[in-house]
């Protein structure tokens, strides 16, 4: 790792904090979109560059490169377009990158990509995009937009507006200079994560550089990904050493812009460190399966009093609770969240407690299995912790069987990468799920300590009080959000 780049951990805890504060933006640049099967621009131009007696090998300098096809065309651009529609116009399926992004609570995407794989992602993950190329889109709002898309740029669906050559660079600030002044004020009030972005482009230098200008020391932390550089084949090791060197020096002069970067050996490893960051967020989020025709050695006011002090404990470490509210167990939990809240004066909204009762018909009756299935699965997609207590109900003639709901939650918690965490002390399907998360602890847990494995034994033992109950499941709990 160059000794200027920050660790992954560092960049795990820090911006997944501005997710939760809702300050989180993206930036995407041409490199996101390659594993999409996209191009990056030095493929883009490549026939551009032939067609000028130049050696692709040899020019960097693509955004003049431009400008001479242009120059040479006496001024048409007819042969851009049809460069950026012959290599962009055929739509892609997004990358599992995008898909993670769709999913975290960002709100604000800006990129120079003229492909639609940000706001197809977005849609495929139910969010209306704003997606705003135009100086026009600008003064008009998408009605019940949930995301914000600035395609700087230009869209491959109008690409004789693109963005490509220096004609259209040197007249940005006059001709779109709305999008420059935008990204400048959100690069003041966000956090931004740049992904695929070589910071070669002129327009993001200036806009950086302006901001850095006005704010000083005082300047917002953004983060970038880039990926190690490594020793080619046959590469003598002073080539290997003089760029790495140059990387480092790269390194530190976004730092001057106050921009972060954390490292990654392999550009497939992007799109895994992206899931670590998904998953931190959403480990916040706790889903309660339980529900209870009976509690067996627990009396109720101890089943109140443990369920109560749960929610308001998980509620003041700011964790989501998500719950079906369950008979005999979501009242508890939901009182618990909903009073720390109201003693703090927290505006209380879905960002803390996300209750979705079961529904059912208008005759009464319960929704079918496979309508009950889905909402569940609703549920649980949003959760990164689960937590099981008791799990009993009453069959048709009146005994007392474990809660196959619950069974199905905790397949589906599986199936979703959710983290189970069975509280066995309180029996019934609980216990038996605890058994089999036991059975299989190092799997659900591969980096716990023997402190872990200490917490998750006493919340199986009857034995333990209500309040240990609590401590020992919470130190659990802890140990997956720090994970």
């Amino acid at each position: 790792m160059s000794t200027e780049a920050i660790s992954e951990e560092q960049f795990l805890r820090e911006f997944t904090k501005e997710l939760h504060s809702r300050n989180a933006a993206a930036f995407i640049g041409a490199g996101f979109s390659m594993s999409a099967g996209y191009v990056d621009w030095q493929e883009l131009l490549k026939g551009v560059v032939t067609d000028l007696g130049l050696d692709p090998k040899k020019e960097h300098d693509l955004v003049s490169v431009a400008q001479y096809s242009v120059n040479k065309a006496g001024g048409n651009r007819n042969g851009l377009t049809r460069t950026i529609l012959h290599n962009i116009g055929i739509a892609k399926k997004p990358t599992k990158g995008h898909r993670i992004l769709a999913d975290l609570p960002i709100h604000t995407f800006w990129t120079t990509n003229y492909d639609k794989l940000i706001e197809t992602s977005l849609e495929d993950a139910r969010k209306i995009p704003d997606v705003k190329h135009t100086l026009d889109h600008l003064s008009t709002t998408r009605p019940e937009r949930d995301i914000i898309v600035y395609k700087m740029h230009g869209d491959v669906g109008d690409p004789t507006n693109a963005v490509i050559c220096k004609d259209d660079y040197e007249r940005y600030p006059f001709k779109m200079g709305q999008f420059a002044s935008l990204l400048k004020g959100d690069l003041i009030e966000k956090t931004f994560l740049f992904l695929g972005f070589s910071f070669t482009d002129p327009n993001i230098d200036f806009i950086l550089s302006r901001v850095r200008a006005v704010l000083e020391e005082n300047q917002r932390e953004h983060y970038c990904i880039q990926k190690k550089i490594t020793k080619w084949k046959n590469e003598k090791k002073k080539d290997f050493e003089y760029r790495q060197l140059k990387q480092d020096y790269f390194i530190r002069d976004l730092k001057r812009k106050n921009i972060q970067t954390v490292e990654v050996d392999t550009y497939d490893d992007i799109p895994l460190l992206l899931e670590k960051v998904a998953t931190r967020f959403k480990r916040s989020s706790i889903f309660f399966s339980g529900a209870a025709a009976e509690f067996a050695a627990w009396k109720p006011n101890e089943v109140d009093s443990f369920l109560y002090g749960l929610g308001a404990s998980l509620s003041a470490e700011k964790n989501r609770i998500i719950t079906g509210a369950g008979i005999g167990i979501g009242g508890a939990v939901i009182s618990g969240a909903l009073d720390h809240l109201e003693k703090e004066e927290i505006a209380i909204s879905e960002k803390h407690l996300m209750m979705r009762p079961f529904p059912h018909m208008a005759s009464g009756k319960s929704a079918s299995k496979v309508k009950r299935t889905a909402y569940r699965r609703s549920m649980i997609e949003h959760a990164g912790i689960a937590v099981f207590v008791f799990g009993n109900k009453r069959d048709g003639s009146g005994r007392t069987i474990e809660s196959d709901g619950m069974r199905e939650e905790f397949e589906l918690c599986i199936a979703s990468g959710v983290v189970p965490v069975p509280v066995g002390a309180t029996g019934y399907m609980a216990e038996t799920l605890w058994k089999e998360v036991y059975e299989r602890f190092d799997d659900f847990f591969p980096k716990a300590s023997a402190s872990v494995r200490k917490s998750f034994k006493a919340i199986g033992n009857s034995s333990t009080t209500p309040s240990n109950l609590r401590d020992e499941l919470l130190k659990i709990i802890h140990h997956l959000q720090e994970g």
